[in-house]
């Protein structure tokens, strides 16, 4: 009896002791990214539960999927890492505006991250709030980019899923769980003023949604006061993002049930 009760005792120092596998992430996207540094967020919550993660990002401005794979530096650096999973972010319109090109290029970074065995994880963004100032110009471009914009959030979510059944990917549903929060709690707000970035809320709901679709378990009981560090102007600063409890609790329920209902 004394042996059995030693051999427990055991068994449960080694999995309390035992060291969280350690998940390497590579983001590739652009500000949809880096603004609010998400990734931040989501290393921060995946810790708070008890996880490792760690993470690098190629993220520059206004990045397309095309503009990542002329330039290079993304595969370089999928190249360089050991990564497990490789996330990728298209230019906010372009899965709207062209899905075609999106579809070729994204096939491109796709295959990359196949040749060193990552995990890939697509970011079906957000729809912008309101048509942007440059959708209101007076050309054809612009004419027809407002005419498409009301069908933001379906068209970006079928270009997402149609690139990831393709390439046999995964989709982190953010756009569906921001849709989804404007529609049952409209107080919330989460866009920033420019209507098309997320606001700390809406970058919290973001890292949220990652977390679910990563770990495979509900976003519940996530701190809800964070220190994130971000570069501004090439200085590492840090950021408190504070979400009162109670949008805190909504936010992380949405985010689960986009994460349950999303399908491919």
């Amino acid at each position: 009896m004394m042996r059995k009760s030693l051999f427990i005792l055991f068994l449960l120092c080694a999995v309390l002791g035992a060291k969280a596998e350690t998940l390497q992430v590579l983001f590739v996207g652009n500000s949809y990214t880096f603004v609010n540094n998400v990734p931040e967020q989501l290393k921060i919550m995946a810790q708070s539960k008890g996880h490792d993660l760690v993470y690098e990002m190629h993220t520059p401005g206004g990045r397309s999927f095309e503009k990542h794979w002329e330039e290079g530096k993304a595969v370089e650096k999928m190249r360089a890492g050991k990564f497990d999973i490789v996330v990728l972010q298209n230019q906010s319109f372009e899965p709207v505006s062209n899905p075609a090109k999106m579809m070729k290029y994204g096939k491109l970074l796709a295959a990359e991250a196949d040749k060193i065995g990552a995990r890939k994880i697509y970011y079906l963004t957000m729809a912008y709030e309101e048509p942007l100032g440059w959708m209101k110009k007076d050309s054809d471009e612009a004419r027809r980019s407002l005419k498409l914009f009301p069908e933001m959030n379906d068209r970006l979510a079928k270009s997402y899923t149609q690139l990831a059944r393709k390439t046999k990917g995964g989709v982190a549903p953010v756009g569906v769980a921001w849709k989804m929060v404007y529609e049952s709690i409209p107080d919330i707000k989460l866009h920033a003023p420019d209507h098309s970035h997320a606001n700390q809320t809406g970058a919290y709901l973001t890292a949220l949604v990652f977390y679910a679709t990563i770990y495979s378990e509900a976003p519940i009981g996530m701190p809800g006061r964070l220190e994130v560090k971000s570069r501004k102007k090439g200085k590492m600063t840090t950021m408190e993002i504070k979400i009162d409890i109670k949008t805190r609790k909504a936010l992380e329920v949405i985010a689960w049930k986009a994460c349950q209902e999303f399908t491919l």
